[in-house]
């Protein structure tokens, strides 16, 4: 299983909003552009991939979304609308999740009442961490474990604490070079690295 999770800090949980938020400061197309290409191949989706999306952005709790194409996961597109659509409509039908819950919106689909500490606690626990950070140690030099979770942020870094809160539980960070890429271009070299493997 390859995961990964990324970050919206500006990410709403709002399924109204969603929309409204590409193009925006809040740059939610970075989601859907993600969501693409973790899941997406010429020949068709990939298995063995998940994606966790962390929304910071709400009124009272965040909320992340599940994706995993090994549970009957589907999109009416890879385009970005068809993907944002599916978004909205998992935060709309979770839209009553309580702190700390989970619930399965439909196949391939969870939402849960918590942000990205409880949910990288969970992950931690049971898999190799890996943050993507252009002062880590290159990709290319890198033999991975399996199982492995990738930890990437949209187009606002990290906060200090997390990172430093990732470390403190044994992440390692990797890079990809010395420029900074869009999210959405991270995965796929991941998924490269990973496949040449």
């Amino acid at each position: 299983m390859r995961t990964f999770v990324i970050r919206a800090r500006k990410g709403t949980v709002n399924a109204d909003k969603v929309f409204s938020q590409v193009g925006s400061g809040a740059h939610f197309e970075i989601i859907a552009h993600t969501l693409a290409n973790a899941f997406y191949f010429s020949n068709g989706m990939r298995p063995d991939v998940e994606v966790y999306v962390v929304l910071d952005s709400s009124p009272d709790f965040p909320k992340t979304l599940k994706f995993s194409s090994n549970n009957g996961l589907s999109f009416p597109g890879f385009h970005e609308h068809a993907i944002l659509g599916v978004v909205s409509s998992a935060l709309a039908r979770g839209s009553k999740i309580t702190k700390d819950e989970t619930q399965s919106i439909e196949p391939g689909i969870d939402i849960y009442g918590f942000g990205f500490e409880t949910l990288m606690k969970e992950l931690q626990a049971h898999n190799p961490v890996y943050l993507l950070d252009k002062k880590g140690t290159d990709i290319r030099s890198m033999t991975f474990e399996q199982n492995g979770v990738f930890i990437l942020s949209d187009h606002l870094p990290m906060p200090k604490n997390s990172i430093k809160g990732l470390e403190r539980q044994g992440a390692t960070k990797i890079s990809l070079g010395r420029k900074i890429l869009f999210a959405s271009q991270c995965v796929v070299l991941v998924h490269n690295e990973l496949d040449r493997q």
